[in-house]
């Protein structure tokens, strides 16, 4: 909505969107050089500075953790106890971290099965609990007929655990080169989502027709949903709207550093550089 309502034009800002698959897809993009901004999940970008930092975050979106892990009711899945020694099916991104270190403190066995962003092997009863996010596949289970009373949900917005998801990224290099440009994209796309959650029905018809030319499927329902609950994730703490609290950079990096994803120290100011004064 950003760019369609010109907020980057307003900043002199000329942008090319570059649909992806995959986070891996974005990195790549971004390494090489083929694309200056990419959005990704904050323990992904901690990762790829586990050495040396290559990535600073300029915009953070989403303001609490949208994970949850679900099971049915009906299949004898009706506390985090009944997760002991069942099959959960997980993503491969960063952030089933979150979820690996939750299962460890409360002593859970389950067995791993990686998923990409399908409910499938949950609805097939392959599995018998699964990760979703509150804005996404949580509806995608609902819009397949399940009754949302036979759903157990668990959220990871508990207090280390809460750890916010996507935020928009840059090289590190390219943020020193081109500070003010960084800082005005990331002014220009939180007015774009500040007037997408006061204009949802205009900001649905936009992302179907930007979604049907990249033959991608969609559907209204679906992204009404997935927009009511942004709003939820965005507005989570009102006063940090845009930005990357040191609360939830810390909690992302112990996590990291619990995995041993991360052995060295990497400062709040250092990943996120918008903390210091111009």
């Amino acid at each position: 909505m950003a760019r369609k309502m010109g907020f980057y034009e307003d900043f002199g800002l000329k942008l090319d969107l570059q649909p992806v698959v995959t986070d891996q897809q974005s990195i790549d993009s971004l390494l090489a050089g083929k694309g200056d901004v990419i959005h990704i999940d904050l323990l992904s970008a901690l990762n790829l500075n586990r050495d040396s930092t290559v990535v600073v975050n300029i915009a953070q979106i989403s303001q609490k953790s949208p994970i949850w892990l679900v099971g049915r009711k009906s299949r004898g899945i009706r506390s985090l106890q009944d997760f002991q020694g069942k099959k959960l099916g997980m993503w491969r991104s960063g952030s089933n971290l979150i979820t690996q270190t939750f299962l460890k403190d409360h002593n859970i066995q389950m067995e791993i099965v990686p998923i990409d962003w399908s409910i499938n092997l949950f609805t097939q009863q392959v599995v018998d609990v699964i990760n979703v996010m509150q804005y996404n596949e949580y509806h995608q289970l609902l819009q397949s007929g399940i009754p949302e009373d036979d759903l157990f949900v668990l959220s990871m917005d508990q207090p280390q655990y809460n750890i916010p998801d996507e935020g928009f990224y840059v090289r590190a290099d390219f943020y020193q080169q081109n500070q003010a440009l960084c800082e005005d994209f990331a002014e220009a796309t939180m007015d774009g989502w500040t007037y997408a959650m006061t204009h949802p029905q205009e900001t649905i018809t936009e992302v179907l027709r930007i979604m049907q030319e990249a033959r991608i499927r969609a559907n209204s329902a679906h992204q009404s949903w997935m927009l009511n609950q942004m709003k939820d994730i965005l507005m989570a703490n009102p006063d940090n709207f845009g930005r990357l609290s040191k609360t939830d950079f810390d909690n992302a990096l112990k996590i990291m550093q619990q995995t041993g994803k991360i052995t060295r120290n990497i400062s709040y100011e250092e990943f996120y550089p918008r903390a210091k004064p111009r």
